[in-house]
């Protein structure tokens, strides 16, 4: 087991935070997902990827211990000895999960987006509706209005009531 400090990248300050975060080990650390590592102080969403592909290539792929022999720890080796091989394994993984955060950032625009639209349509389609029914409203009131004249009218010229027009047509008519 290797100690997380060991992994490139992670000082005293970042390997506490790893440790209280559940991180001890570079093993645990390479297992970690980068969303995981986000929620630890001081690791954010670039740094993540890559403290994850560092602690890859310090654990051995085979399931063997890291230090075979026995004799003494293994040395952290300074940044600027790391090999240009290692640097481009860093770099490749940092642009991957870069990659996959805007993809996974551009689905949750799209959707939010998408949710909007669908909520203006559905305000758009009961605000028409709410104005057809007035529309329709309307319309009724005016027949229903139409219809009491009417009856009012067939009523007077059968009881012989007259209205209080024709009266005043019938007294200038005689003047």
């Amino acid at each position: 087991m290797t100690p997380v400090t060991e992994v490139r990248g992670v000082g005293t300050t970042i390997g506490r935070a790893l440790v209280q975060g559940g991180y001890k080990t570079a093993e645990d650390l390479a297992k970690a997902t980068p969303d995981a590592l986000i929620d630890i102080p001081g690791i954010g969403e670039r740094s993540a990827p890559g403290l994850i592909a560092a602690a890859k290539l310090v654990v051995p792929s085979d399931g063997a211990s890291s230090n075979p022999t026995g004799r003494g720890k293994k040395r952290h080796k300074p940044a600027g000895s790391q090999t240009l091989a290692t640097r481009a394994q860093v770099k490749t993984a940092r642009k991957a999960a870069e990659k996959k955060a805007a993809a996974k950032q551009a689905e949750a625009e799209a959707k939010a987006k998408k949710k909007a639209k669908a909520k203006s349509k559905a305000d758009k389609a009961a605000k028409k509706k709410k104005e057809m029914e007035a529309a329709i409203s309307k319309a009724r009131e005016k027949v229903k209005a139409k219809t009491k004249t009417k009856k009012g009218k067939k009523n007077n010229e059968k009881t012989g009531n007259k209205s209080k027009k024709e009266k005043k047509k019938k007294k200038k008519a005689k003047k």
